[in-house]
């Protein structure tokens, strides 16, 4: 049994893709590489791991079976890299973070005051991204760590874990007249000013939230909040980031006739670059978070 790592990424990449064209596009691979590494892993596990016979590749249930345990060995090798690269690594002089507006400041702060008690020395750039910008600030690495709202699908080449959830919460001005309904349809969002912070649409629950005529796109949550604090529009945001004005009473929650049982969560997660070989600081940071940024 002679198969390759490159041969179990190829695998576990085919089952996140529709095609093996697109895994090849996804992986920068020929299409023929891509099928050839997995007519040898099955020549190599002796069982068959996708149906052929549509027209597009479906797993079976040995591939499915076997899939988990791919899985595994391939982030048991990541976790090797990173292990090596802990031992062998320099200090990093300066660490930049991406920190998506939803992420809960009280999950990050902590972590981020006992890092001057580790590193001294370190310099730390916060970023905020805006529209889907995380993804490629990971990628391109020009932060190290990214922290935000979960997808549906990561590209090729993000890692990541799931370190808790929020959870976002429709909202307007107790004076707005979508304040007096108690209870809102969608026909009466759409005739007021919907506010929408950049980037957050991948987020929302239903194309619903969309087809407001009137969309106004704000870069900052802090804008956002005052827009709303004036009496201006309507907008979903995370309940943590308003709880102080919403038990004040100067910001009142919407109830969806659509979802009257349903509480709308987003996961949380952290990432980086898969392939990358992370430093000290940011190793800590990443087992730090890892450890201790368990919310809901």
């Amino acid at each position: 049994m002679q198969f390759s790592l490159d041969q179990l990424e190829v695998f576990v990449t085919a089952t996140r893709e529709p095609s093996f064209s697109a895994t090849a596009r996804r992986l920068g691979k020929a299409q023929s590489a891509v099928s050839t590494a997995i007519g040898e892993l099955e020549i190599d596990l002796g069982v068959t791991l996708f149906d052929r016979r549509g027209r597009y590749p479906v797993l079976t249930p040995e591939g499915e079976a076997l899939l988990s345990e791919a899985e595994a060995v391939l982030s048991r090798c990541d976790g090797l890299r990173e292990r090596a690269s802990a031992l062998t690594s320099k200090l990093e002089a300066q660490i930049a973070i991406g920190v998506e507006d939803a992420f809960p400041r009280a999950a990050l702060v902590p972590v981020l005051k006992r890092l001057p008690e580790r590193f001294p020395a370190v310099q730390v750039d916060v970023r905020q991204p805006s529209d889907d910008d995380l993804l490629e600030m990971v990628l391109k690495e020009r932060v190290s760590l990214g922290l935000g709202c979960a997808r549906a699908q990561y590209p090729a080449g993000i890692g990541f874990c799931r370190l808790g959830q929020v959870t976002f919460v429709n909202v307007t001005h107790r004076d707005h007249p979508l304040a007096r309904y108690e209870s809102v349809r969608f026909a009466q969002l759409s005739d007021q000013l919907h506010l929408l912070l950049a980037g957050q649409n991948m987020h929302l629950l239903t194309a619903e939230y969309l087809k407001s005529p009137r969309t106004w796109t704000v870069q900052s949550h802090a804008m956002l909040v005052d827009l709303l604090k004036d009496g201006v529009g309507w907008t979903s945001v995370p309940r943590w980031s308003i709880e102080t004005e919403l038990a004040a009473g100067e910001l009142v929650e919407l109830k969806l006739e659509a979802y009257p049982f349903t509480e709308w969560t987003v996961g949380l997660d952290l990432l980086w670059k898969a392939e990358s070989t992370p430093g000290t600081i940011a190793l800590w940071l990443k087992s730090e978070l890892m450890r201790t940024a368990s919310f809901a």
